[in-house]
């Protein structure tokens, strides 16, 4: 898999996790974050943002993620996590066969993403322009 990042990106590090912990083969590929939002980019994801994945190996960043054994492609950070789950963690390492837990931990998931990864960007955004301007765009801001 080819994993596409940004550096500082909190969701393709998410990706990074799984696939280390289901020990599933990647390459990353760093990526200019003004590239994102352009073709060919876009043409896999329509927000812009990684991770993504565009090759015959798994893909990270604010997304697209393509699976060469299946020929899916994914681009929004949870969802690739689910299937990542789903189709490599059959001895259930990082998950749950069972209920209440398997759905316990989905809720997590759906929390994360529409709580706490919201609030914790916004937080970013605005209280550190200046870590956004060099994570984005390598600009280095003196204070």
């Amino acid at each position: 898999m080819l994993f596409y990042a940004i550096a500082g990106g909190p969701n393709p590090s998410k990706v990074t996790i799984i696939l280390e912990e289901l020990g599933l083969p990647y390459q990353t590929s760093k990526e200019d974050y003004a590239k994102l939002k352009q073709p060919p980019f876009t043409d896999i994801n329509p927000n812009g943002r990684l991770p993504g994945e565009f090759s015959e190996t798994f893909s990270y960043n604010s997304y697209p993620l393509t699976d060469p054994n299946t020929g899916i492609t994914l681009w929004e950070s949870n969802a690739i996590i689910s299937y990542l789950v789903d189709e490599y963690d059959k001895d259930h390492k990082i998950s749950y066969a069972s209920s209440p837990e398997r759905h316990l931990l989905q809720q997590y998931s759906y929390f994360q993403a529409s709580g706490q990864g919201p609030y914790f960007g916004q937080a970013v955004w605005y209280t550190c322009p200046s870590l956004l301007l060099f994570l984005c765009f390598g600009v280095a801001v003196a204070l």
